[in-house]
């Protein structure tokens, strides 16, 4: 076939995205433009190959979400049997474009239900190289990766080649706010913050970060658990403020810190003056992490995150390493010259800035191999 890129959306601004893309290559037939929302009926003859898919993860991963998403008390038994029918279906559908042996398909994120099925077809079934987009985690920044998005990207995890590594560009100093879903949780008055704490920013619960890359803290009742366990254990004052971009409502939570004097919500507060005023930052694996380094700020993980790295990150894979990491915070050392390094190669070589250019530079990386 002519046509070696396959550019699958699954909502309409990627469609969008993809459409730009195309009008600024000059190669015709270089790209196809692909909404799963037009794939209505499947292939039959895909069943002949089902059995060489693996669709028991994408499978798991929407029940989790499910879960996650509505709190709805359904069996676990009959939501599996559900999303193993819509599996099947989707299989059926997304092998109809996809048996066209494109070279490479471009695709957003990859770590949900959909995306997760489009993906073992055509790396299992036609050996189709798969390449990813999503939002950067530095300002003006967007994510393209070959390998994956997240915990799974391509970014070194040797602390030595940042060690190496040599730039002199300048790193942001500003990042950007993201709206919220329900704005009048953040529009609300700002108590005042202790003079010392730990900043702890929630994450979405059915986000793949959480669904997939923790092990240990499932959902931000479990993280505010975790701290309020801590805070007993510690003089360390907590301040955690929701997600903007989450759907979910934590009213229960809100009022068990009236009993807490050292845990309290700042919704009202931008995430950067979060960051900047406390003395270390606590995440799953959030990109509130990066921007944490970003102002030199000691981060904890709880999660699977590609800035593990020695001396960049600290990890803590239990409540008694967290609790033993903050008991001695102030002597845990990290090495902010290396975090500035791995920050810029993050800047300046790994994302792609989104400018007047994002469209040349998607090209340039796409057809790189072709």
């Amino acid at each position: 076939m002519s046509t070696k890129i396959l550019l699958l959306a699954f909502r309409t601004s990627q469609r969008k995205f993809f459409q730009k893309l195309q009008k600024r290559s000059t190669k015709e037939n270089l790209f196809e433009i692909v909404s799963t929302k037009s794939i209505l009926f499947p292939s039959i003859s895909a069943l002949r190959e089902i059995h060489k898919v693996d669709l028991e993860p994408a499978i798991e991963f929407a029940v989790k979400e499910f879960y996650a998403k509505t709190d709805i008390n359904i069996p676990e038994v009959v939501l599996k049997f559900f999303f193993t029918l819509l599996s099947i279906y989707n299989y059926m559908r997304y092998y109809k474009i996809l048996r066209k042996g494109y070279q490479t398909v471009l695709l957003w994120n990859g770590g949900k239900f959909r995306q997760r099925i489009a993906i073992e077809i055509a790396q299992k079934l036609f050996n189709t190289q798969v390449c990813f987009y999503e939002n950067g985690f530095l300002p003006n920044r967007i994510v393209f990766d070959k390998r994956g998005i997240n915990f799974d990207n391509s970014v070194p995890r040797d602390q030595a080649f940042y060690e190496s590594y040599t730039s002199t560009i300048e790193l942001p100093r500003t990042i950007i706010q993201r709206r919220g879903k329900r704005e009048e949780k953040f529009q609300v008055l700002k108590d005042p913050l202790p003079s010392q704490y730990i900043f702890v920013p929630f994450q979405v619960d059915y986000d793949t970060q959480i669904i997939t890359h923790s092990q240990w803290v499932h959902t931000m009742r479990e993280l505010f658990t975790l701290i309020e366990s801590i805070a007993k254990q510690t003089s360390w004052n907590f301040v955690l403020k929701e997600h903007p971009s989450s759907g979910k409502n934590y009213p229960d939570l809100h009022d068990r810190t009236k009993n807490i004097q050292s845990i309290q919500f700042a919704n009202g507060y931008t995430t950067q003056e979060l960051i900047e005023k406390s003395s270390a930052v606590i995440t799953v694996n959030s990109t509130v992490g990066i921007e944490a380094l970003l102002f030199h700020k000691k981060v904890i993980t709880l999660g699977n995150a590609f800035y593990n790295i020695n001396n960049i990150s600290l990890r803590a894979s239990s409540e008694e390493e967290l609790l033993e990491l903050i008991k001695n915070l102030d002597s845990k050392s990290i090495d902010f010259a290396l975090v500035d390094k791995f920050l810029q190669y993050l800047y300046d070589d790994y994302l792609i800035p989104d400018n007047s250019d994002i469209y040349d530079t998607f090209i340039q990386r796409l057809t790189h191999d072709l």
